[in-house]
């Protein structure tokens, strides 16, 4: 049986749609293959997956499993295809009769099914609404970073079992409300102040001159010279984020 789920691939900060494609073989040996060009963090998310929906209580299948992330030329990365591919294993296996083409997915899964913080959920908004799909499921933790996109249900998953009774509808998630960036955004306190770090006037000015005019900055420097701890230090004069 073959399943799909849209997730989102994000390069730089603009994310593009990426199919995750399930298919399972029952006349072939047991295996799980990831195709589509997976990084190393999308080829372990196999075991993770794994585990995941067997402390879940779902039942993984003894068959041969093949997942194709597609377009298959452009390279993934990360653990944000987790959460689509489990949930493509689930529906392909028979155990969760749902159709979700109408929605984006993505997280990164704990081996005992709950959902990690997972990077990227500002772009994956802006594309959802973009694409006009329905729904975004998303790690609950990474919810109010992406309520701030209206006109798009985000729906907070704490763990695999939560959006499995939310697909078969026993126990619905409920949307997350839209937040104003305006009360998401907090005062950020810099690692360090530019004012304590002694000496390296020079490329205290460069900092300057960076944050001001909103340059590119290239530190190089010989281990130890600060390079790190200057960089620390830049959020701390860069103006608010819009």
């Amino acid at each position: 049986m073959l399943a799909k789920v849209i997730s989102g691939a994000t390069i730089g900060l603009q994310s593009i749609p990426v199919t995750v494609e399930v298919d399972i073989s029952t006349r072939s040996l047991p295996s799980f293959t990831i195709v589509g060009l997976p990084s190393k963090s999308v080829e372990e998310s196999k075991e993770r997956v794994r585990a995941a929906i067997k402390n879940s209580g779902a039942e993984f299948p003894s068959h041969r499993i093949t997942v194709n992330l597609a377009p298959a030329d452009l390279p993934k990365e990360g653990p944000a295809y987790d959460l689509p591919i489990a949930l493509g294993i689930l529906i392909a296996s028979g155990q969760l009769g749902t159709n979700i083409e109408n929605s984006l997915v993505f997280g990164e899964l704990s081996l005992d099914g709950s959902l990690r913080h997972t990077n990227g959920v500002l772009p994956m908004a802006i594309l959802a609404k973009k694409k006009k799909y329905k729904a975004l499921f998303l790690p609950a933790v990474n919810s109010e970073e992406a309520a701030v996109i209206g006109g798009i249900s985000i729906y907070p998953v704490t763990n695999l079992i939560s959006i499995f009774h939310h697909c078969l509808g026993t126990v619905p998630l409920k949307p997350y409300p839209h937040t104003s960036f305006r009360k998401l955004k907090k005062e950020v306190v810099a690692e360090f102040d530019l004012m304590d770090i002694k000496g390296q006037e020079q490329a205290k000015r460069a900092l300057e001159i960076s944050a001001a005019g909103g340059h590119n900055l290239h530190l190089k420097g010989v281990p130890g010279a600060g390079k790190t701890m200057l960089a620390r230090a830049l959020p701390g004069i860069l103006p608010d984020l819009t």
